[in-house]
């Protein structure tokens, strides 16, 4: 008999909606992540991407739909559109703190250093005593390759060291899931490959992720799934061959197109450097 544990996500949306006035920025989606697996949502500007995303721990509340984890914790957007008490404001905590999130523009304390950001959710958010926070932020810091660099404010970093920063800081309450919003996006492309690295390996270890990104070697080469989205919809979603190389919609593969045209301009422009 199969072992149907293996088949519940341990992050599960369905039918999410979000809506602001008039305009509606997500038409009803359904995502899954089982343990260990790497979703790559990819698609155009302002297809929802990241939208999809900040609801998955609701920094941005859906209109409408639910997040699960393990098949058993339900989070409805509704409950959380009407209701503002303490119970409430405590379940969403709990679930940030199981779905860490790693942000585009880093959102490090600039007046903290790297160590000092990595420490802040470890004595804010799990009491953890400063002496451990500091030996665990210390490992952490080590683990994206920033040990040497523990003392340094925001300022005195690289975007991509402050990247590696800010994962850094998402690992240290130790989630079940991570979230990153196009994490390099933000990079000099030589920093890009740094951040890219460490996202590897964090999928070698097996972290459950979902990860939005316009990186689509990337996308091919880690993810288990990658999703296209369009206009607040999922146009595809599959593995990697079915999706890059074997797409179905015309939306897909003209979006394809144009990431290969702008793949070879840059390095037609590089080479001409």
């Amino acid at each position: 008999m199969v072992n149907s544990t293996q088949d519940i996500p341990v992050l599960e949306a369905r039918g999410i909606t979000k809506a602001y006035g008039s305009m509606t920025a997500l038409k009803g989606v359904d995502l899954a992540a089982r343990r260990g697996e790497v979703i790559a949502l990819i698609g155009p500007s302002g297809s929802g991407k990241s939208t999809l995303l900040r609801c998955l721990n609701f920094l941005e509340k859906p209109s409408g739909g639910q997040v699960i984890l393990d098949g058993a914790d339900v989070f409805e957007a509704r409950d959380f559109a009407t209701r503002h008490g303490r119970r409430e404001k405590a379940r969403l905590i709990a679930l940030r703190r199981r779905v860490g999130m790693v942000f585009q523009s880093f959102n490090l304390w600039p007046h903290r250093t790297a160590l000092g950001n990595v420490m802040e959710g470890l004595t804010q958010v799990l009491d953890v005593s400063r002496h451990d926070a500091h030996d665990r932020a210390m490992q952490l810091l080590e683990k994206v390759g920033l040990a040497e660099r523990a003392s340094h404010y925001p300022s005195e970093l690289s975007g991509g060291q402050q990247q590696r920063v800010g994962i850094a800081r998402a690992l240290a309450t130790e989630p079940e899931i991570l979230l990153f919003d196009e994490p390099t996006s933000a990079l000099d492309p030589e920093l890009v490959g740094e951040v890219l690295a460490v996202i590897q390996n964090l999928a070698k270890e097996g972290r459950t992720m979902v990860v939005v990104t316009h990186e689509i070697g990337f996308a091919r080469d880690v993810a288990s799934e990658v999703v296209f989205m369009m206009a607040g919809s999922v146009v595809e979603h599959g593995t990697p061959t079915e999706v890059l190389r074997n797409s179905r919609s015309d939306a897909l593969r003209g979006f394809l197109g144009r990431f290969r045209q702008d793949e070879a301009h840059q390095r037609t422009h590089s080479e001409d450097r």
